[in-house]
């Protein structure tokens, strides 16, 4: 009788298990949706903004920009807050935040009302970004947690499919205002499944210290440093202003190091880097979200003014890369829970890069067709890289220290598409000036020299961030042979 006691227990805890990791994956899922719908969505409203409001591209571009230096310098820090003081809380409280900043938002009267509103907004963005990979993380078994982080990285691809079209239909029929409010229901709708159904954290009374000095180098550290990125396509590369932001957040981070070093609890535990698997699936993410921005930046540049689409056509065509990520992500986790995540991560790298040296042969002349085989190609490289690297870098945390290895995760995924676009744009626009002078020096009219170097400096900073992409397959070889650790 005790016998059948104990096996009933053990069915019932097991189905309990079963069920909250799902729940915890759609609570989190939900959140991520929203959070990268967000990026989207905002963009395309902004030739709107600017008649509106009446002001310049430069003015209006605030409105994200301030809620990326917002949100990144602030994840390092709540990811350490949750894994003191409970995630769920974090995360509950984070949409809570979100949804409040939605609907100010909406009621913002003048451009500088909404970019205060912004910031208010990316606050609660960081708290839940912080924490989602490690509740997903904490809720699946270790052997299936490539998985769990798949199907959460296809909620991002979904949020970026979803934010254009949502964007326009909505901008098209409603007001501006449209585009901020029409989220808060599913925000709050999130906050209530947050509260019920997301488990308590076991939090250890008396341990919840706080690193002042840790926080402020970090937080000061990377907010000038994304700034001042920030500023390389207004102000320029050799700009002194950009020069000392970048200069200024690197010496702040290398004092947060210091300080880090002989805090008695930091905000960063540095000897997760002692893991050779930590550091370069970390540093490897870094690298990736990098080379990315060529892509997102350039692309269409290509596609509209070099082969002549609508932008219709051009988001569609787009879309596919996100499509292929929705398919292949959750795929690419479950088969990293049955090898080496590394493995997987290194055929992701691998088929980006291929995918990319691939684009360098598209041209003015170039058909559809052509193009998309290469942007699923691309799509797979991408989605197989990320769930396997993830997986790695939460697999060799501790329990404790999910919450900060999850807000690492954020802040290179944001400091390096900053990082990248910087790059890309700067790439793409130096050595379009380039070759138009040369072009046109050849007797081509400024037209038709205009056109055709559009593909060639395209090519140009496909190359530059494929050399990116050569660093990361160096590094997920280096972990070939090593065992998670």
């Amino acid at each position: 009788m005790h016998r059948n006691q104990v096996e009933t227990d053990l069915d019932s805890s097991s189905e309990e298990k079963l069920a909250y990791k799902w729940k915890a994956l759609i609570i989190t899922a939900l959140g991520t949706f929203m959070g990268t719908m967000d990026a989207s969505i905002t963009n395309i409203s902004f030739p709107i903004l600017t008649r509106v409001f009446d002001i310049q591209l430069t003015t209006v571009m605030w409105v994200t920009l301030a809620y990326m230096l917002t949100s990144t310098s602030l994840m390092l820090v709540l990811g350490k807050a949750g894994d003191q003081m409970g995630r769920k809380r974090l995360y509950a409280t984070g949409m809570l935040i979100f949804s409040l900043g939605l609907f100010l938002c909406s009621l913002s009267r003048t451009i500088n009302q909404l970019i205060i509103c912004r910031v208010f907004q990316a606050v609660g963005a960081a708290m839940t970004i912080a924490c989602s990979t490690a509740i997903v993380t904490d809720a699946f078994p270790a052997e299936e947690r490539g998985k769990g982080l798949g199907l959460l990285g296809s909620s991002v691809s979904a949020g970026f499919i979803t934010g254009p079209i949502l964007g326009g239909i909505l901008l098209e029929w409603l007001h501006w205002r449209s585009i901020f409010y029409i989220r808060i229901p599913l925000g709050l709708l999130t906050f209530i499944l947050a509260l019920i159904f997301l488990k308590k954290d076991e939090i250890k009374v008396g341990k919840v210290k706080f690193d002042f000095w840790g926080m402020l180098t970090s937080s000061i550290g990377l907010l000038s440093i994304m700034f001042g990125v920030g500023q390389v396509n207004k102000l320029g590369l050799y700009s002194p202003i950009v020069h000392f932001l970048i200069v200024f957040g690197l010496l702040c981070l290398i004092v947060f190091v210091l300080v880090e070093r002989n805090a008695a609890d930091p905000v960063v535990d540095l000897s997760l880097f002692k893991s050779r698997v930590f550091s370069s699936a970390i540093w490897s993410l870094f690298l990736t979200f990098m080379a990315y921005p060529v892509f997102v930046l350039v692309m269409p540049f290509y596609l509209m003014q070099g082969i002549g689409l609508p932008p219709s056509k051009t988001g569609m065509l787009m879309a596919v890369v996100s499509m292929t990520t929705i398919v292949v992500g959750p795929i690419s986790g479950w088969l990293s829970d049955r090898s080496q995540p590394v493995w997987i991560s290194t055929l992701g790298a691998v088929a980006t890069l291929i995918a990319y040296l691939l684009m360098r042969g598209f041209d003015l002349q170039t058909q559809i067709v052509g193009i998309i085989p290469v942007l699923i190609l691309y799509g797979f490289g991408v989605s197989s890289f990320h769930a396997p690297n993830n997986s790695s870098v939460m697999g060799s945390v501790r329990n404790e220290r999910l919450g900060t290895a999850s807000a690492l995760i954020a802040t290179q995924r944001q400091v390096g598409m900053s990082l990248g676009m910087a790059v890309a744009g700067t790439v793409y626009t130096a050595r379009k000036a380039r070759h138009l002078t040369e072009l046109i020096g050849k007797g081509l009219e400024a037209a038709q020299a205009a056109r055709k170097a559009i593909p060639l400096s395209f090519h140009d900073a496909l190359l530059v961030s494929a050399c990116i992409l050569s660093l990361v397959v160096l590094l997920c070889l280096a972990t070939w042979n090593r065992n998670k650790k």
